[in-house]
């Protein structure tokens, strides 16, 4: 009985100890979405390595950039995240946009200053490209709507036409 009592305990000092993220964020148009950004890119992603740093799971996110939209040229864009998986230890920030190896994406970036970037937005700032549309997905999330703070649950997805996408990201840019 006594060993089970401190396996509780130890479970219960583990859990006192994670963080806890929200996944309610403020709802962004597109418009806020550039603004807020300082840099857009249309790329492929080339890889995604997680980490330990100051006992957290950060993930990094190589982007090779195929065509900037917004900031500087590039060649590639290094997004740091907080969660991800190492080993059998798997650290889930909810909103959090998910990246494969060869995912064709535009993503919306804030730079940290220190070469790597925040996606704006969380999943909002990231776009899958999927045949000839951008699409994103922010299931899971709840969006607060800036005018009246009322929730929204987000839909599975966000579809359009990736040229036209692209276009009207760059006449906000301007």
């Amino acid at each position: 009985m006594n060993r089970k009592l401190n396996r509780i305990l130890v479970i219960i000092i583990g859990l006192l100890g994670i963080p806890a993220f929200a996944s309610t964020i403020k709802k962004m148009d597109l418009k806020e979405l550039v603004s807020s950004s300082d840099a857009i890119a249309q790329g492929t992603v080339e890889s995604v390595e997680s980490r330990w740093e100051k006992q957290s799971i950060y993930t990094y996110t190589s982007i090779r950039v195929d065509e900037p939209l917004k900031g500087g040229p590039r060649r590639a864009l290094l997004i740091r995240q907080a969660g991800g998986q190492i080993g059998a230890l798997h650290a889930h920030v909810p909103g959090m946009p998910q990246f494969k190896v060869g995912d064709q994406v535009v993503v919306f970036l804030h730079d940290r200053k220190d070469g790597t970037f925040d996606v704006v937005g969380l999943g909002q700032g990231k776009y899958d490209i999927v045949g000839n549309n951008a699409v994103t997905n922010t299931a899971g999330m709840s969006l607060a709507d800036p005018k009246t703070g009322a929730l929204i649950e987000a839909g599975p997805a966000d579809q359009k036409p990736l040229e036209a996408f692209k276009a009207r990201i760059r006449g906000l840019a301007r």
